[in-house]
Order: structure tokens, then sequence, then C-alpha cells
């Protein structure tokens, strides 16, 4: 009781006491709206992470350095077919798992846990 005279009496306390009362409310949601949508609340949140897009990227580097190292290079002259070219170990065996591997890579990144 002693107290509420105090604050009743103080020119301090009973100035905070109005500016309380004078601020307004923050806003709130009617209780039959439902936010589906990511883009009406402004959220940013994100299904993958810095390290999801680093596999995606290193994966999709393999892809495409095995692709080109499938492209090989030219034959020297086009009347004269050269196999040893054509079928070498590096269109034949290294690109292919280069692409696999860029596969593999892009499916880590894709099912790893956060």
């Amino acid at each position: 009781m002693a107290k509420q005279q105090q604050q009743a009496k103080s020119p301090v306390a009973s100035s905070a006491n109005a500016t309380s009362n004078t601020q307004k409310a923050a806003p709130v949601r009617p209780a039959g709206t439902s936010s589906d949508s990511i883009f009406k609340e402004g959220k940013t949140d994100f299904i993958f992470g810095r390290t999801h897009f680093m596999y995606f990227g290193a994966g999709l580097l393999l892809v495409f350095l095995g692709l080109g190292l499938m492209t090989g290079g030219a034959q020297p002259s086009p009347d004269v077919w050269d196999e040893s070219i054509i079928y070498s170990p590096v269109r034949i065996t290294l690109a292919p798992m280069m692409i696999l591997a860029g596969f593999v890579a892009v499916i880590i990144g894709i099912f790893k846990k956060a």
C-alpha cells in the first residue's frame, strides 16, 4: 500500500505509466488465417545450406569436365581413321568415371544432413 502511494506521488513513475499505456500493441493475425506460402511471411529459410551447394558445384564441375574430356581432340586428317585417338583411355574410361563421380557428388549433396 505504501508503494502505491509513493508511485502515485512520484512524477517519474506516473509519466512512465502514461507512456506505457499510450504505446500501440503489435498487430495480431486473425485466428482463421493460415500462411502456407513462404512468400507471404517473407521467410528466407532454404532447404539446402552452404555445404550442399558446395557439393552441387563440385558435382557439376566434375560432370562438365568429364564431358569435355569425352569430346577429346580432332582427327589430324579427315581421310585417316586413327583408333588410338577415338578409343583412347581418357575418352573411354576416365571421362565416364568423372561424370559418374559428379552425379554421386550431387546426390550426396542432396541427401547430406545439414
